[in-house]
């Protein structure tokens, strides 16, 4: 996933989105058997309904082949971003304080880019996350990727 194409979906549809009372909350393109899939991922307060999805799904094709978002033909898939939702902004993850997440870095610390743990801050520059017997200070940068990790009952 191309971080810039995520940034154009969101430059392009965010009016629209926040109007729905929706968000982007991930994008990515996936190619299967020579076609292209472009998947927003949508979420709001509550979680989304099949109903948002679908109204979601027609606003973002129009806005997407007018504002020509992505070249060539794709097929486009509007879905809720589920339980792991990434994390991408820093409100997304000020949002998420007292959840636990799993980061991974850009470069190792201590020898590991993965670490798993609960999100205790979220400021402007980074977060702290408490991995039990430590708190790391990450800043935002250093995070390649980051998303939500539900301890699931069974």
């Amino acid at each position: 996933m191309g971080g810039d194409l995520y940034a154009r979906v969101v430059e392009a549809t965010g009016d629209l989105m926040q109007g729905l009372g929706l968000e982007v909350a991930d994008v990515s393109t996936h190619r299967e058997k020579g076609r292209v899939f472009l998947r927003v991922s949508v979420d709001k307060d509550g979680g989304v309904t099949l109903e948002d999805c679908a109204a979601a799904s027609d606003m973002i094709g129009q806005v997407l082949e007018r504002e020509n978002v992505i070249r060539g033909p794709y097929v486009l898939e509007v879905m809720s971003p589920g339980l792991e939702r990434p994390l991408k902004r820093p409100d997304d993850f000020k949002k998420s304080v007292g959840k636990r997440i799993k980061v991974n870095l850009r470069q190792p610390f201590e020898g590991r880019r993965g670490f798993g743990g609960i999100l205790r801050g979220a400021g402007e520059e980074s977060i702290q996350l408490d991995l039990g017997l430590e708190t790391l200070e990450l800043k935002y940068e250093s995070i390649q990727t980051a998303r939500l990790d539900p301890e699931l009952p069974w």
